[in-house]
């Protein structure tokens, strides 16, 4: 029988124990067994046969969920494309999509042909042999977050095999969607069972095996049969790492998925940053974190985005973002003047304190007209009337930190639709650059507000779910024309420290992680 060599089993006719095999290429396989009985040993063992017999001549991705939190310390083995938890909805969703995008890569070059067909050929271009991992099965269905990926692993159970994708999923019972899944495995291992589990598995009473891990009931030629899976290694602590080093230099995955394990900083920006990075590409173009899929920088660039909008929910990160685009700006530019707009809730004090030479903090509108009138930005408006005495000055660079909720209510329309769109249209010649730290409805659906201060804004930022935030309190913003039901099937919700870039003039959506300023 040809496959990798995962176990022995009892031939009661001839009295033997034979080397039980599969063939993770040709057929999908599911174990079935309670609290350490083994299942995920026989991934594990799987995993070092499979890398036991690479071949040059084929390619294979293998894409882990580890949902029973044992296997990351396999991530590291030479196919391995991915191997994520079940803590981050976003990494899991990379997954299904990437093994979609490469079964349909698959199905075009298979051209109607069986993947096995062309797999076991002499052609020199080959499908990619694609191999889908879940460990612990249950707990994927009974996380809600993952609902809307069932429908891709009943696709992959009723097309993969064909097209060059198998399953090898584990279980502590059989239930709810898995019972709809279980006829398209041909090969089916029960651990620790009873008799009516085994005839729920394989249609036919089965007498109990002797209770010792590893130890189960499978089918061989149709007749069921006891089994011993194998251990990986001896000793897993010590031969591990060995065994991944040894395969230094043998065939690896296409491409690894990489993915964020908690926060996101300057010290281990690098260690997440796909591709190179030159540190020094430009005095104005402030890094503010890495695209969550390609993991490349998102940039600003002061000369080309003078409005930004920061969005987003209380506590997701919005200050963050501010301090780092702050931070920026006070190293890089210390000759720009810092302007910031606050209110009776003194929410940019910290960030005004911590350098407050070259800063202006005001508190009322009343003090933001003045302002602008006397030093020259812009003339102030009393009654619909304009100053006729106001001068233009030649200004200097300035950042107008925009966070007062006033600016939002009836008695800022007057800044948000006259006064600051046209600074922003001279932003450019005038080295002005406008961050609206926190952007809130307009009050009295004033329209005309909503329109002036949506047009002068060149970059946004959400820190929030974006599909929520599109249909809730997003709909009359930057991102208000955006479909939230695409936005849900193509975007996880976010993690703290996640959020979304848009270049509003590309019309280009990204999702982010900050880093931690």
């Amino acid at each position: 029988m040809s496959g990798l060599a995962i176990g022995i089993y009892d031939n009661l006719d001839d009295q033997t124990q034979p080397v039980l095999y599969a063939d993770p290429a040709a057929e999908n396989i599911i174990v079935f067994g309670g609290h350490s009985s083994g299942k995920t040993t026989m991934i594990k063992t799987l995993l070092v046969r499979l890398h036991e017999s690479l071949d040059d001549s084929r390619e294979r991705d293998v894409f882990i969920l580890d949902f029973g939190g044992n296997l990351g310390q396999y991530r590291d083995l030479n196919t391995v494309a991915a191997c994520f938890d079940n803590s981050n909805e976003e990494n899991v969703r990379r997954v299904f999509k990437t093994v979609e995008s490469k079964l349909e890569k698959n199905t075009k070059l298979l051209a109607s042909r069986q993947f096995l067909e062309v797999w076991n050929s002499d052609e020199e271009e080959k499908p990619a042999h694609l191999l889908l991992i879940i460990d612990n099965l249950n707990s994927f269905y009974a996380d809600e977050r993952y609902e809307a990926y069932q429908d891709y692993l009943s696709k992959f159970c009723r097309d993969g095999l064909s097209k060059g994708l198998s399953l090898v999923f584990t279980a502590s019972e059989l239930s709810g969607g898995i019972t709809r899944l279980l006829g398209s495995f041909s090969r089916k291992f029960a651990l620790d069972g009873s008799s009516d589990k085994y005839m729920d598995i394989f249609g036919i009473r089965i007498k109990e095996p002797m209770k010792n891990p590893g130890r189960g009931i499978t089918l061989v030629n149709g007749s069921p049969r006891e089994f011993q899976f194998f251990l990986p290694f001896r000793d897993e602590k010590q031969d591990l790492p060995m065994f991944i080093e040894a395969l230094r230099g043998f065939p690896t995955a296409t491409e690894k998925i990489k993915a964020f394990d908690g926060d996101l900083t300057e010290e281990n920006f690098f260690d997440y940053l796909s591709g190179s990075f030159d540190a020094d590409t430009g005095a104005d173009c402030p890094v503010v974190g890495l695209d969550y899929y390609d993991h490349l920088p998102i940039t600003l660039n002061m000369h080309e985005a003078h409005a930004i909008a920061i969005y987003g929910k209380k506590k997701f990160g919005k200050t963050n973002l501010l301090t780092l685009l702050v931070q920026f700006i006070r190293k890089n530019h210390p000759e720009y003047r810092i302007v910031f707009f606050d209110d009776g809730r003194r929410q940019l004090a910290d960030l005004y304190n911590q350098s407050p030479k070259n800063c202006v903090y005001l508190t009322t509108l009343e003090e933001v007209y003045d302002y602008l009138d006397k030093n020259g930005y812009a003339a102030k408006m009393e009654r619909g009337v304009i100053n006729r005495d106001f001068v233009p000055q030649n200004t200097p660079g300035t950042v107008f930190v925009l966070q007062s909720k006033l600016l939002f209510q009836s008695s800022g329309a007057q800044l948000l639709k006259n006064v600051f769109p046209k600074m922003t249209a001279v932003a450019e010649e005038k080295k002005y650059w406008f961050i609206y730290s926190d952007v809130r409805k307009i009050s009295n659906n004033d329209r005309d507000t909503e329109s002036s201060l949506n047009n002068s804004i060149s970059v946004a930022f959400l820190l929030d779910n974006i599909a929520e935030f599109v249909s809730d309190r997003g709909s009359r913003s930057v991102f208000g024309e955006m479909d939230p039901k695409e936005l849900k099937n193509e975007f996880a919700r976010c993690e703290i420290g996640d959020g979304f870039y848009f270049d509003i003039e590309a019309d280009e959506l990204k999702k982010m992680k900050f880093i931690k300023a």
